[in-house]
Protein backbone atom coordinates (compact mmCIF):
# COMPACT_ATOMS: atom_id res chain seq x y z
CA UNK A 1 0.00 0.00 0.00
CA UNK A 2 1.26 3.42 -1.04
CA UNK A 3 1.68 5.91 2.10
CA UNK A 4 -1.22 8.85 1.62
CA UNK A 5 0.14 12.50 1.25
CA UNK A 6 -1.91 15.34 2.85
CA UNK A 7 -1.68 18.11 0.65
CA UNK A 8 0.53 21.22 1.67
CA UNK A 9 -2.47 23.56 3.03
CA UNK A 10 -3.76 21.33 5.42
CA UNK A 11 -3.16 21.42 8.78
CA UNK A 12 -2.68 17.95 10.67
CA UNK A 13 -3.86 17.68 14.46
CA UNK A 14 -1.31 16.62 16.14
CA UNK A 15 -0.50 16.02 20.01
CA UNK A 16 0.10 19.42 21.18
CA UNK A 17 -2.53 20.88 18.44
CA UNK A 18 -4.32 24.20 19.58
CA UNK A 19 -7.64 22.87 18.95
CA UNK A 20 -7.06 20.04 21.75
CA UNK A 21 -6.18 22.72 24.04
CA UNK A 22 -8.76 24.90 23.76
CA UNK A 23 -11.40 22.61 25.68
CA UNK A 24 -14.75 23.49 24.68
CA UNK A 25 -13.88 25.86 22.00
CA UNK A 26 -12.45 23.74 20.02
CA UNK A 27 -10.75 25.65 16.38
CA UNK A 28 -13.74 27.09 15.56
CA UNK A 29 -15.36 29.54 18.08
CA UNK A 30 -13.24 32.58 18.93
CA UNK A 31 -13.48 32.40 23.46
CA UNK A 32 -13.87 36.56 22.92
CA UNK A 33 -17.40 36.12 21.55
CA UNK A 34 -20.70 35.62 23.06
CA UNK A 35 -21.03 32.32 22.02
CA UNK A 36 -17.56 31.49 23.48
CA UNK A 37 -17.77 33.19 26.50
CA UNK A 38 -21.06 31.30 27.32
CA UNK A 39 -19.29 27.89 26.59
CA UNK A 40 -16.69 28.55 29.11
CA UNK A 41 -19.01 29.77 31.43
CA UNK A 42 -21.26 26.28 31.10
CA UNK A 43 -17.93 24.61 31.42
CA UNK A 44 -17.01 26.04 34.73
CA UNK A 45 -19.57 25.52 36.43
CA UNK A 46 -20.02 22.21 35.63
CA UNK A 47 -16.73 21.54 36.22
CA UNK A 48 -17.45 23.28 39.43
CA UNK A 49 -20.21 20.88 40.15
CA UNK A 50 -18.27 18.24 40.07
CA UNK A 51 -15.47 18.89 42.12
CA UNK A 52 -13.22 21.16 40.51
CA UNK A 53 -11.36 17.88 38.77
CA UNK A 54 -13.12 16.22 36.42
CA UNK A 55 -12.18 12.74 35.36
CA UNK A 56 -11.71 12.01 31.71
CA UNK A 57 -15.23 10.52 30.88
CA UNK A 58 -16.66 13.67 32.88
CA UNK A 59 -14.58 16.28 30.58
CA UNK A 60 -16.32 14.23 27.13
CA UNK A 61 -19.67 15.25 28.98
CA UNK A 62 -19.05 18.75 30.31
CA UNK A 63 -17.81 19.48 26.67
CA UNK A 64 -20.96 17.94 25.08
CA UNK A 65 -22.96 19.11 27.60
CA UNK A 66 -21.88 23.27 26.88
CA UNK A 67 -22.09 22.58 22.97
CA UNK A 68 -25.63 20.96 23.13
CA UNK A 69 -26.39 24.22 25.92
CA UNK A 70 -25.33 26.72 23.41
CA UNK A 71 -27.21 25.14 20.63
CA UNK A 72 -30.40 25.13 22.52
CA UNK A 73 -29.34 28.88 23.56
CA UNK A 74 -29.08 29.29 19.51
CA UNK A 75 -32.31 28.00 19.06
CA UNK A 76 -33.78 29.80 21.83
CA UNK A 77 -33.49 33.21 19.58
CA UNK A 78 -34.90 31.33 16.61
CA UNK A 79 -38.13 30.93 18.35
CA UNK A 80 -39.07 33.99 18.56
CA UNK A 81 -39.04 34.63 15.19
CA UNK A 82 -41.56 33.71 12.30
CA UNK A 83 -39.06 31.06 11.13
CA UNK A 84 -39.52 28.69 13.78
CA UNK A 85 -40.36 25.04 11.64
CA UNK A 86 -41.35 21.47 12.63
CA UNK A 87 -38.25 19.91 12.14
CA UNK A 88 -37.07 22.87 14.42
CA UNK A 89 -38.64 21.90 17.00
CA UNK A 90 -38.12 18.17 16.75
CA UNK A 91 -34.02 18.97 17.03
CA UNK A 92 -34.92 21.02 20.12
CA UNK A 93 -36.54 18.33 21.44
CA UNK A 94 -34.23 15.82 20.87
CA UNK A 95 -31.11 18.15 22.10
CA UNK A 96 -33.21 19.20 25.11
CA UNK A 97 -33.22 15.10 25.92
CA UNK A 98 -29.97 14.75 25.05
CA UNK A 99 -28.59 17.35 28.14
CA UNK A 100 -31.71 16.02 30.65
CA UNK A 101 -29.82 12.52 30.17
CA UNK A 102 -26.05 13.90 30.00
CA UNK A 103 -26.60 15.85 33.22
CA UNK A 104 -28.12 12.99 35.30
CA UNK A 105 -24.68 11.24 33.91
CA UNK A 106 -22.72 13.66 35.60
CA UNK A 107 -24.77 13.18 38.75
CA UNK A 108 -27.12 16.40 38.74
CA UNK A 109 -29.91 15.38 40.49
CA UNK A 110 -33.64 16.51 40.29
CA UNK A 111 -35.33 18.63 42.35
CA UNK A 112 -37.38 17.40 45.35
CA UNK A 113 -41.28 17.19 44.60
CA UNK A 114 -42.76 19.02 47.34
CA UNK A 115 -45.43 16.95 49.03
CA UNK A 116 -48.83 17.97 48.73
CA UNK A 117 -51.36 18.01 51.72
CA UNK A 118 -54.63 16.32 51.91
CA UNK A 119 -57.50 18.59 52.95
CA UNK A 120 -57.40 17.52 56.59
CA UNK A 121 -53.64 18.30 57.18
CA UNK A 122 -54.60 21.55 55.05
CA UNK A 123 -57.24 22.43 57.48
CA UNK A 124 -54.88 21.62 60.74
CA UNK A 125 -52.36 23.63 59.73
CA UNK A 126 -54.94 26.65 58.94
CA UNK A 127 -56.65 26.27 62.41
CA UNK A 128 -52.97 26.49 64.18
CA UNK A 129 -52.84 29.78 62.76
Amino acid sequence: MRARTLPSNRRTVGPYCRSLERGVLGDGINGRSREGKFLRRVEAELVAHVGGNPSFPQTLLIRRVSRAMLRLELMDSKLDGPDWTDHDGRVFGGLSNSVRLMLRELGIKHAPASRKLSVLEYLAQQGEE
